[in-house]
This record gives structure tokens, sequence and C-alpha cells, in this order.
């Protein structure tokens, strides 16, 4: 699909665009709050600055997309592939992440209140900075080689349980993940 036809499409009230191949293309800054991309392909897609709330996302392959600095509160990602994205100073307030691959996805300065990350793949995954408060940690698949370094609002709860589950070292900043959560 062209990127002319889905903003057009979008602008006269259509928001399926489920099972759609927009691979490699650019929405920076688009916005598309509400649209549905269950099961398309966004692999290498750019949303950056995009406004993308409630959008579903559900079984999407979005590896290596960008979503730095996007507007995506409510939005939906089970069971999606979002290894090696990019969602850098991008507001995920009470995003569904269960069940999601998010194999070295970077975080690094996010807003992840009320996000949920059951059963969700964290391994090498970079959380550094990142607004944790609320959000549902307490039965993530893996935290293998994740980055917590300056996370904040992190309940006792939750920090305990990262503990108990946390090994490994950062592939890039080579911190160790129990270090960076600040573990006993």
């Amino acid at each position: 699909m062209r990127v002319e036809d889905l903003l057009a499409s979008y602008s006269r009230g259509v928001r399926d665009f489920a099972g759609e191949d927009l691979s490699g293309v650019s929405l920076k800054g688009a916005k598309l709050n509400g649209i549905k991309f269950q099961g398309a392909n966004l692999s290498k897609t750019d949303f950056s600055g995009s406004y993308l709330s409630e959008a579903v996302f559900d079984g999407a392959n979005l590896y290596e997309v960008n979503l730095r600095g996007a507007m995506v509160k409510g939005a939906s990602f089970v069971r999606a592939n979002v290894s090696w994205g990019n969602l850098t100073w991008a507001n995920l307030t009470n995003v569904n992440f269960s069940y999601c691959n998010l194999n070295v996805t970077n975080f690094s300065g996010a807003n992840l209140i009320e996000a949920d990350f059951s059963l969700a793949n964290l391994k090498g995954a970079n959380l550094r900075g990142t607004n944790l408060r609320g959000a549902k940690l307490l039965n993530v698949q893996t935290i293998v080689d994740a980055e917590f370094t300056g996370a904040k609002n992190m309940s006792d709860a939750v920090k305990a349980y990262l503990c108990s589950i946390a090994s490994g070292s950062h592939p890039f900043t080579k911190h160790k993940t129990k270090e960076s959560l600040g573990c006993p």
C-alpha cells in the first residue's frame, strides 16, 4: 500500500488497515489515532513524532520500527514483533505489550506509565530513564541482558521480582542487568 493511499483513506474515515504492507515507509508526524494495523508488515516504518493513540498493532511485524517521540497512549501491541525498535521518548502510557517480542528494543526516556508487559520478551531491551509508574512487569517472559539504569517509579514489588529473574549484561551499554536495577 502506498502512503498516499493510506492517508487519503484515513482522512475519509477508514481505520482498518489489517494485513497491509507498509514496510520501510515514512509516516513521520502523521496523525493516525485509532488506526488498526493488526497483522500488518510495518518493519522499518518511520512513525517518529506521530500520533497513534488507541492504535491496534496486534500481531504486526514492527521489526526496527521508529516510534521516537510518538504519542501512542492506550495502543495495543499484543503478540507483535517490535524487536530492535526505537521507542525512545515515546509516550506509551497504558500500552498493552502482552506477549510482545521486545528483543533489543530501545525505550530510553519513554513514558511507560501503566504499560502492560505480561509475558513479554524484554531480552536486551533498553529501559534507561523510563517512567515505570504502575507498569505491569510482574510476569514478563525474560529480562536477560536488559538495561534499567535510571528507570523511575518502579514499585518495590516489581523491583524485587525483576531482581529475582535478572541476569546478563546489556549488549550495547555492557551494564549488568542486576546492577542497572540496583539489586542487592
